[in-house]
């Protein structure tokens, strides 16, 4: 029994991160990775032959053929990377759990992106705001424009305290 449960359950672990692995990797071109894939397993061999067991993340970028270090990449490429990997797991989960949710909020989604990266993430937010018919909150320090936003609302920190303008 224990068995047959280890098997269900490392098959279902399986088939969960596939559909992650797929979700992210459709993710990844729109938000301006193009060429970059993810792979998601639970072991993996190490150089001395042993097995490594956990979540296992695997980026593969166009231009370096071998394993990358997280390091580097550019602060824009980890944000996309991390924004991509954020919401795929997000609307896998919520698929499995049966949970329809129209509202993401996404806290400094912009950070480490370049003027026009972040004009990118507007244009991928606008998109799936409309196809997945969500309403889609980002929540950032800077102030950031875009004929994309159906309103925009800035709060100032003043002295007297902070103020919606």
């Amino acid at each position: 029994w224990i068995k047959g449960f280890k098997d269900v359950r490392l098959f279902i672990l399986e088939d969960v991160l596939q559909e992650l692995q797929f979700t992210t990797n459709n993710m990844l071109t729109a938000v301006g990775l193009v060429g970059w894939s993810c792979t998601y397993d639970v072991e993996r061999e190490t150089k001395t032959g042993t097995t490594q067991r956990g979540l296992i993340t695997t980026v593969t970028c166009p231009t370096h053929s071998a394993n990358t270090k997280w390091k580097a990449w550019s602060g824009g490429e980890g944000q996309r990377l991390r924004l991509a990997g954020a919401l795929a797991l997000s609307q896998v989960l919520l698929a499995r759990a049966g949970v329809e949710c129209n509202l993401e909020i996404l806290d400094e989604p912009s950070k480490g992106l370049s003027t026009a990266g972040i004009s990118d993430l507007c244009e991928f937010l606008a998109d799936r705001a409309a196809s997945l018919n969500k309403s889609i909150y980002l929540v950032d320090h800077h102030a950031i424009e875009s004929s994309n936003f159906s309103r925009t609302i800035t709060i100032v920190k003043t002295q007297e305290g902070s103020k919606i303008q």
